[in-house]
């Protein structure tokens, strides 16, 4: 008990290092004025300088919470395609585990590249989700911390200058939007505050999505989830993979949401072995590889399945593998 408080309380220095505000999520979070936001941050001023800490309260999180199922921000809604689900933690959780996690799902930690992103991802159905948020009180007020998100601070990159230089997504978009909250980033806690969460305050009742950058491991006591995002497109049609693997269009036979063609490094376009058209992948479209093989197809340029830029291997296994009548 005395360590996780301990644990608790660094964060709480972390995320606002001249205050003793710890981190709630209450939807009876009392309403306060830009001025009396202002008195609190002043009254913890001095209650650091008079060494009066007082004794945080965390509420714990029921162990083994489970996710959200997967979301789609529809390209019909304004969205671009993506899906994105909730990752809930039984006990905190670093962002290097999380980033791990992520990846072992077939995607990454969430992005907010936009103010229409970052909104639908406070949706109820992912960081709306109020077992997302871990819970805390002092005497200071009322805050309340969420999931990891897929931003970081490169110390490689161009420009790279703390706090503010050298952010970037784990996908590589542009850095732009940002949706920092006062004084963030701040890079206390003694530096090294490289890695980016949500963040709620007073005076709104809900999520509202605000960021702090935060240490990966020590600010895990404090994180227990974090957001997932699908965004691969391996046979370049337009549509996210994940979701046509959902959907029953694309084959994933070992469940690790990456369609088996891609692995394969053969064609995911349904019946791509039927060379000559004809409805049959059989001995004709067999015939064609082999006649081409090792160029590009020349006369036959079907014969180059998988487009790699050569009829080979991978072209004899796609029509021995869909042998027999296109479905």
């Amino acid at each position: 008990m005395i360590a996780t408080a301990l644990a608790a309380f660094s964060i709480s220095l972390a995320i606002f290092p001249h205050e003793t505000r710890a981190i709630a999520f209450l939807s009876s979070s009392p309403q306060l004025s830009p001025q009396a936001h202002e008195e609190n941050q002043m009254r913890s001023l001095k209650s650091i300088g008079q060494k009066s800490f007082g004794v945080l309260s965390s509420l714990a999180i029921a162990a083994g919470a489970s996710a959200q199922d997967a979301v789609q921000w529809r390209v019909e809604d304004g969205g671009n395609g993506h899906w994105y689900q909730i990752g809930i933690a039984s006990t905190a959780i670093s962002w290097n585990s999380a980033f791990a996690s992520a990846q072992r799902t077939g995607g990454h930690l969430a992005t907010a590249t936009s103010a229409s992103e970052l909104s639908f991802l406070l949706t109820p159905q992912l960081a709306g989700d109020s077992s997302a948020w871990r819970t805390s009180v002092s005497p200071q007020g009322t805050y309340w911390i969420g999931p990891w998100l897929g931003g970081f601070q490169d110390a490689n990159a161009p420009g790279f200058v703390e706090p503010n230089g050298g952010w970037r997504w784990v996908t590589g978009e542009q850095w732009s939007f940002t949706n920092w909250t006062f004084p963030e980033p701040n890079d206390a806690y003694g530096g090294g505050e490289n890695h980016l969460h949500l963040l709620g305050q007073p005076p709104s009742t809900g999520p509202v999505g605000s960021w702090n950058d935060a240490l990966a491991n020590a600010a895990g006591s404090l994180i227990v989830s974090y957001l997932i995002e699908w965004s691969a497109d391996c046979n370049a049609d337009g549509i996210v993979d994940y979701g046509q693997i959902r959907a029953g269009e694309l084959e994933d036979a070992n469940g690790n949401n990456i369609p088996d063609c891609c692995e394969q490094s053969t064609s995911c376009e349904p019946c791509a072995a039927d060379i000559d058209g004809s409805g049959t992948v059989n001995a004709v479209d067999l015939a064609a590889v082999l006649t081409v093989w090792g160029t590009d197809g020349g006369k036959y340029p079907n014969a180059d399945i998988d487009g790699d830029g050569e009829v080979n291997g991978p072209d004899l296994a796609a029509v021995l593998s869909s042998w027999g009548a296109c479905p």
